[in-house]
């Protein structure tokens, strides 16, 4: 149990119970609907070592279950398990605009045709923001052994930021079609939330974070696009159209009707001793 902070809306404290802890962020139970993108403080024991400590946490996801909600935390620089902090991890591949697959000649050749395009001595398109990122992801991605660091911590993060599909589901049937269509377009909602500016992923990230080969997404992704709930872009990116925005919040609202009326429908048991 954990208790968190400057929870907006709130008037004090916000007791949740901790469902899983990573170093870059946590999973939680409230009783009370969290904000998302909200920063909060969260305050409790946060590592292995049993310490108590706060850390500052930015709230990712918050999914409505029966009895309360679940709701997904990210630290900002503040202490994770085992003293860590949990920072934002960027994405280096979407910087270079090349697949998680690329080898380091491809990465070589996109850096230095990047490089030359964003150098701030480049008058036509140079932008010193872009050159700074693009020379730091080149610098962990061409060494080995950084790469390897960095996907390790990449692919947790995500496993925080984007906790919202159950793997066990990840298996063929009709049932388990539904959940992997309804993974799909969450995932493409959120990414359209929370970074505007690049609103798609690709179909490793896609298999990555729902834990599912692409051989038993394929049929979901078509039907996703037949129906007009995702396009897929010229660089071969999925992203969530306005229709699929509606059909996800539709799917949402009827989740929380359905347990609205299990609620009511459940008798009061009285005690007669």
């Amino acid at each position: 149990m954990v208790m968190l902070l400057n929870v907006p809306g709130a008037t004090g404290e916000i007791k949740a119970k901790v469902l899983d802890v990573a170093d870059i962020g946590m999973g939680v139970e409230t009783d009370c609907e969290l904000q998302l993108n909200a920063v909060v403080i969260v305050h409790g024991r946060l590592g292995h070592d049993g310490a108590i400590s706060k850390a500052r946490a930015r709230v990712v996801r918050c999914d409505a279950v029966q009895g309360g909600y679940r709701a997904g935390l990210a630290f900002e620089g503040g202490p994770g398990q085992n003293g860590k902090t949990g920072e934002a991890v960027p994405d280096y591949y979407e910087i270079l605009q090349i697949s998680p697959n690329a080898d380091p000649d491809m990465i070589h050749r996109v850096y230095r045709l990047l490089a030359q395009r964003y150098h701030p001595d480049n008058t036509a398109s140079g932008d010193e923001k872009a050159f700074r990122a693009i020379t730091d992801a080149y610098a962990t991605l061409s060494e080995p052994e950084k790469r390897a660091a960095y996907d390790v911590n990449l692919h947790a993060y995500r496993q925080v930021r984007w906790k919202i599909f159950d793997q066990r589901q990840a298996a063929m049937g009709t049932l388990a079609e539904k959940s992997k269509r309804k993974g799909i377009v969450e995932l493409l909602y959120t990414q359209r939330c929370n970074e505007p500016e690049k609103p798609s992923m690709n179909l490793h990230e896609l298999e990555d974070l729902l834990g599912c080969p692409r051989e038993h997404l394929e049929f979901s992704l078509w039907y996703l696009k037949e129906n007009g709930l995702v396009v897929r872009m010229d660089n071969g990116r999925f992203a969530v159209t306005a229709k699929g925005v509606d059909w996800a919040e539709q799917e949402e609202a009827s989740a929380r009707l359905r347990e609205d009326r299990l609620l009511t429908a459940v008798p009061e048991v009285h005690n007669s001793h």
